[in-house]
């Protein structure tokens, strides 16, 4: 059982739990979705260890996955950026872009290979949206306490687990020449480990925001 509870999966279960708590009675349905979005990232991560486990492939799990993944990101990017610009067009420009190479690539390898140009190409639109909404936040003339704002801390964890897991991606076959003895772990373990910590660390912290601290920043 303890197989399961790995320092990726744990993480996203306590940014679950955190989401639940601060999240469940938001009046605002695109935050509250995170809620659904990351049960089905704990469901698939669990799933994915079992079928690792059992010596099968996975990666026809993780084609499914990153569907919701582009769904609830691009929704999240979308309403975060028409709070300052009219962000349907590039967002549906880019969820275009993304789901003619997801068919392309599962028609040229099957389903059952990882749909990796896709997933990468998404990443990098992702950062673009993320560099995009803080331009616009710099050009805003309305003071925000970044400090106590969920929106820039959720694009923080966004932004920086993309940029990074795509710069890690298209130079994996490097780092993972190298080992790192004391732990007989290749580098991108520790990589990707690391990436998940800061991606839900920022989400939680920005659900938090939503919560509490912007309440009391107000009062």
């Amino acid at each position: 059982m303890l197989k399961f509870f790995t320092i990726s999966t744990s993480i996203e279960l306590i940014c679950f739990v955190i989401a639940m708590i601060c999240l469940i009675k938001d009046l605002n349905i695109i935050w509250r979705s995170q809620i659904l979005y990351l049960f089905i990232t704990c469901v698939t991560e669990f799933l994915g260890i079992f079928i690792s486990n059992h010596k099968y492939s996975n990666h026809w799990l993780y084609n499914i996955f990153i569907l919701f993944e582009a769904a609830f990101t691009y929704l999240m990017f979308n309403y975060l950026l028409s709070i300052y610009t009219k962000s349907k067009p590039i967002i549906l420009c880019g969820l275009a872009l993304f789901l003619v190479l997801y068919i392309y690539c599962i028609i040229a390898h099957t389903f059952f290979f990882y749909t990796y140009w896709a997933y990468t190409v998404l990443s990098i639109e992702f950062v673009l949206y993320g560099l995009y909404y803080y331009y616009l936040l710099l050009k805003d003339d309305k003071y925000i306490n970044l400090k106590y704002s969920p929106e820039f801390w959720w694009i923080a964890g966004t932004l920086f687990f993309y940029f990074a897991n795509t710069t890690c991606n298209l130079f994996y076959d490097k780092l993972y020449t190298v080992m790192i003895t004391s732990f007989h772990q290749h580098l991108t373990y520790f990589i990707f480990k690391a990436l998940n910590i800061i991606l839900y660390s920022c989400w939680s912290y920005s659900f938090i925001c939503k919560k509490w601290l912007s309440k009391t920043s107000q009062s």
